[in-house]
């Protein structure tokens, strides 16, 4: 816990995962494609794309890949979000 004389920092947590072998060097391939320097900065960049994806699902957004060239889009379908209700205004 922070007191009220400390520096404005968010306070950390330290998390532990389990995964298994093929997972962890699927993990390290695509750090390395996207020139992630630490496992870190890795999960902050895919929390902020999660937490993207469940805002437009919320707004009754679906989440694709759009193929210009051809004029058509794939559907990412993830058992996640498919969880997310759209919030109605």
């Amino acid at each position: 816990m922070l007191n009220q004389g400390e520096n404005n920092q968010m306070a950390t947590e330290r998390i532990q995962i389990e995964l298994n072998r093929d997972k962890v060097r699927e993990l390290e391939a695509l750090m390395e494609e996207v020139k992630a320097s630490t496992k870190k900065e890795y999960v902050n960049a895919a929390l902020t794309l999660l937490k993207w994806a469940i805002e437009q699902r919320r707004a009754g957004r679906i989440i694709a890949s759009v193929d210009e060239k051809e004029d058509a889009y794939r559907e990412l379908l993830m058992p996640l979000l498919s969880e997310v209700r759209r919030i109605e205004t």
